[in-house]
C-alpha cells in the first residue's frame, strides 16, 4: 500500500512537472491572443432624375408677321452619390431649329454673332426669328463654364444671371451642368430656359404651324 502511495505521489509530481514545463515552454496556450480580419463591401456609384424634364408649351403663341417673344422652362432634379458628382450635358435632335410639324418651316437655331460661347443678351438680328437656350442652377458652381458670368460676359466669372447667357440647340452635345461632388438626398436642381423670337417681317417668312424641338439631357457620373 505504501508502494502504491509513493508511486501515485511520484506520477502527481512527475505530472505537475510536467504541466509546469509545458507551460514554459509554450506561453501562447496560457495567455490571450488575437486575429484580426476586414470585412469589405463595395459600394458603387449611381445616378438618377429625381425630376425628370417635362414638355415645355412655349407662351404667348406668337403671330408670324407681327412677331413676339415665347418663353418656356422645365427644372430638372439629378441625384448621385458619386463623390466626384455628375455633368449632365444637352442635345438637340436637330440643329435647325424647331421645325414646323406639317409646313416644313422653321424657326432658325440661336445664331451666335462673333463666338460659339453663349451670349449674354438673347440678340435677335432685324427680320429674323430666333430659337435658343440658357440653364440656370440652384447651385451656381453647378454650372458649366460656358453658362456662367462676369455680370456681362458668359464663359467667365462666377455669376448665374437670370435669363443670361444663350445658346443654339444642336445636335453636338452641350454640357450644361458639371457638379464636382455628391448631391443631397434632395438631389441638385437646375433650370433649363427657352426662347422664341420673332421679329417682325422675318425672312424667311415663318409658316402657320406648332413648331417643335426635341431635346435629350444625358446625365453622367464623373470618372
Amino acid at each position: 500500500m505504501k508502494n502504491l502511495i509513493k508511486t501515485l505521489q511520484a506520477s502527481t509530481s512527475y505530472l505537475l512537472i510536467l504541466a509546469f514545463m509545458f507551460v514554459v515552454f509554450e506561453p501562447a496556450i496560457s495567455k490571450a491572443i488575437e486575429d484580426q480580419f476586414t470585412v469589405t463591401q463595395v459600394v458603387t456609384a449611381e445616378i438618377s432624375f429625381l425630376t425628370p424634364g417635362t414638355d415645355i408649351t412655349m407662351s404667348p403663341s406668337l403671330a408670324g408677321i407681327t412677331g413676339g417673344t415665347s418663353n418656356g422652362q422645365t427644372t430638372i432634379r439629378v441625384l448621385t452619390n458619386n463623390a466626384l458628382g455628375y455633368n449632365m450635358t444637352l442635345t438637340a435632335s436637330s440643329s435647325l431649329g424647331m421645325i414646323g410639324n406639317s409646313q416644313g418651316g422653321t424657326i432658325p437655331a440661336y445664331i451666335h454673332i462673333g463666338s460659339t460661347t453663349p451670349q449674354f443678351v438673347f440678340t435677335t438680328p432685324t427680320d429674323t426669328a430666333r430659337f435658343g437656350y440658357t440653364v440656370e442652377a440652384s447651385t451656381t458652381a453647378d454650372l458649366a463654364t460656358a453658362f456662367k458670368d462676369t455680370g456681362a460676359i458668359c464663359g467667365a466669372g462666377s455669376g448665374d444671371t437670370v435669363d443670361a447667357c444663350w445658346i443654339n440647340a444642336s445636335t453636338s452635345a452641350v454640357t450644361i451642368i458639371n457638379r464636382t461632388t455628391a448631391t443631397a438626398a434632395s438631389g441638385s436642381t437646375s433650370t433649363i430656359k427657352f426662347r422664341t423670337v420673332i421679329d417682325s417681317n422675318p425672312v424667311p417668312a415663318v409658316p402657320q404651324d406648332t413648331y417643335v424641338a426635341t431635346t435629350t439631357l444625358t446625365a453622367t457620373v464623373n470618372p
